[in-house]
């Protein structure tokens, strides 16, 4: 989760660095700044996210495999 708002603020920065530096319109750059400044406002990644594994499918080896005889 968090890596996907940062990732939006990220691109949303990059655009308006891109079109700052093609006009140097100091309102670009303000808002710019304002942006970057919400990054502290996202939250810090929780302990239990961190933790998170992804899904892994328990798979039977050869001497456990299910047969119905």
């Amino acid at each position: 989760m968090r890596n996907v708002v940062l990732k939006n603020i990220t691109d949303k920065a990059d655009k308006l660095a891109n079109e700052y530096n093609k006009t140097k319109d100091p309102g670009l750059r303000d808002q710019w700044y304002k942006l970057i400044k919400t990054v502290s406002q996202v939250p810090p990644v929780s302990a239990l996210e961190e933790a998170r594994l992804p899904f892994r499918k328990k798979t039977l080896g050869k001497a456990q495999t299910f047969r119905s005889d």
